[in-house]
């Protein structure tokens, strides 16, 4: 039972954060003291209320259910380390203030005054002001600090996985044991062929798993959540630039995967967010041609044909939708059609001998490769300093308040973001200048893998190689493929019938040792159309920037004709004029 006559103290006591490792004596020191303040003045204290939240807001649990006791009477008086642990804000520095001037507290003890309620008021407004003016210059100040350290392009927060935080430097540094772990989830991620869950798995067998957590009650140890492992695949931290206050900045930390390889993770869980339906493809060169005559899709008709003595038939027939259209083409059957394929696609093989004169003739464009990529890292240089003046304009005309904050935020990710790919462009550029042999190296496999069409009847192998060399050029007219190839293959198309022109002394390869007679040496001709080949498959300038702005090269529009011009000297017995070929 409360007895009346002595008046009764609850203590309280309180820490502005719940996190065990910081101010670990805040809170026993402040009861210590207390409860020798409370036995050498007398106080009776009945409960002790210890909490650990900030005060910078109204609505703790533990302050709110002492008041409600307070309330009830049990007791009249609070005992604690100074008003600021009682109130920050003025909502509960309100509540306090009413109850002690209604007599409901008639006392509060702090470790070097007292507050009673014939005090006076002022004194008390006065501090409960001083500590929620305290609190709000805290935010202000340490939000400054934090924007300045944004501004330098340090990261302000904790380091995620792959970095941990340098406590002497206030910075972010590589874990050594970790990032390579990243560094390989996004590469396997970027193939396209992992789940989530199988990229959570990898992680966890390499050890890297959920922390130990007091708030969801967990022991940790286990494999990552999806949501967990899309925050990792999808933070630029790890490319060199950081999220802060919704917008993108650039870091100055060392980086663990290149932006490309950001980007096609990007790409990939952009791709992978939507559902797709996989179905089985039994109808195989659909969506490879179109009608010569009225332009819609060739489409595919499956026909089942039952026979008495119980034999079934199965046909697949190939014709034009005609939709919307009036289209008098007929049908075909589909071994017709994939033999006509097959017939089309021998005219783009590539012997081996002109594969290797060819690769021979790239080492000589390789020494003029520094050339060129001097010239468009230029250019980038020069579209680096006009996006920063861009930001810099963006800059003035939301400090002008010309601009509302999301609209800047928005123009400021995208620019700070192009900046960047920019920037590692340039530095991919200067670190390979011989970008362009890959390209080439795989049209030169494409092409002798032709070799193989007779060995390999998969339709599925033919319809990726047709759209390789037509892209979307054929078409089916009156029953028969009409074809329009890309550049570099229809060269090889014209020069592999030019040569076939040529007697075959004088389009033999010459081997070493004694010179041949004039008439068998090795031919001018074959050289020129293989000449012919290389200079159809690539400008060398242009080949470069349509590298940079991530365009298909072999379908690119922006190349001039005349550079794709195939033309062949003739040799001395064959005495024409320069060939033209498809162009």
């Amino acid at each position: 039972m409360v007895n009346k006559n002595i008046p009764n103290y609850f203590l309280y006591a309180r820490k502005s954060t719940d996190i065990e490792d910081k101010q670990v004596r805040s809170i026993e020191d402040q009861l210590a003291v207390l409860r020798a303040l409370a036995q050498r003045e007398g106080l009776n204290i009945i409960d002790e209320f210890v909490e650990k939240q900030s005060a910078k807001r109204p609505g703790r649990p533990v302050f709110g259910k002492m008041l409600a006791r307070i309330g009830k009477e049990e007791a009249q008086g609070v005992v604690c380390w100074k008003l600021d642990r009682l109130a920050r804000n003025p909502v509960d520095a309100a509540q306090i203030s009413w109850l002690l001037q209604e007599g409901t507290i008639q006392h509060i003890q702090t470790y070097d005054r007292s507050y009673r309620p014939s005090d006076n008021v002022m004194m008390m407004q006065v501090e409960f002001g001083m500590a929620n003016q305290y609190i709000r210059d805290l935010s202000e100040n340490t939000k400054r600090g934090l924007y300045e350290k944004v501004r330098r392009g340090e990261y302000p927060s904790l380091a995620p996985v792959g970095y941990i935080n340098d406590l002497r430097t206030k910075t972010i540094v590589v874990d050594r044991l970790k990032a390579p772990i990243i560094t390989e989830a996004f590469e396997l991620y970027a193939q396209n062929d992992s789940r989530l869950e199988d990229i959570a798995l990898f992680l966890f067998e390499h050890g890297i798993k959920t922390r130990k957590s007091r708030r969801w009650n967990s022991d940790g140890g286990r494999p990552l959540k999806k949501d967990q492992v899309t925050y990792i695949l999808s933070n630029p931290l790890y490319c060199g630039l950081f999220r802060y206050a919704k917008e993108i900045h650039p870091g100055n930390h060392e980086t663990i995967i290149s932006k490309q390889l950001f980007d096609r993770v990007q790409k990939v869980l952009k791709l992978r967010g939507k559902i797709i339906h996989k179905v089985k493809d039994s109808k195989p060169l659909c969506g490879l041609l179109r009608c010569g005559e009225c332009g819609r899709s060739i489409t595919a008709e499956a026909k089942v044909k039952n026979q008495k003595n119980g034999n079934v038939h199965h046909y697949l027939y190939y014709r034009c939708t005609k939709k919307d259209v009036v289209c008098s083409q007929d049908f075909i059957r589909g071994e017709e059609l994939d033999r006509q394929l097959t017939e089309l696609l021998k005219n783009y093989v590539l012997p081996p001998e002109w594969a290797a004169e060819l690769l021979n003739m790239t080492e000589k464009d390789n020494k003029e490769s520094a050339r060129s990529v001097a010239v468009v890292v230029q250019e980038l240089r020069r579209k680096i300093g006009e996006t920063d003046i861009k930001l810099q304009r963006l800059l003035d005309a939301y400090l002008e308040q010309d601009i509302e904050r999301e609209h800047y935020r928005d123009e400021k990710n995208g620019l700070v973001s192009e900046k960047k790919s920019l920037e590692e462009q340039i530095a991919r550029l200067e670190r390979n200048r011989n970008i362009w042999l890959e390209p080439l190296k795989n049209w030169l496999k494409d092409a002798q893998t032709l070799n193989d069409i007779n060995k390999n009847p998969s339709l599925s192998f033919k319809k990726s190689f047709s759209q390789k060399v037509f892209g979307s050029n054929l078409l089916l007219q009156n029953k028969k493929i009409v074809s329009v190839a890309q550049t570099q293959w229809a060269a090889l198309a014209a020069a592999r019938e030019k040569n076939s022109k040529v007697p075959s002394s004088f389009s033999m390869v010459g081997g070493e040792g004694l010179e041949p007679p004039e008439a068998e040496r090795p031919s001018r001709l074959q050289r020129d159309v293989i000449a012919t080949i290389r200079t159809a498959h690539y400008d060398f300038d242009n080949f470069i920037k349509n590298r940079i702005n991530n365009q298909p090269y072999f379908t690119s529009s922006k190349f001039t004709l005349n550079a794709f011009r195939i033309t062949a000297t003739s040799s001395n017995s064959c005495n024409s004029a320069p060939y033209t070929g498809w162009m």
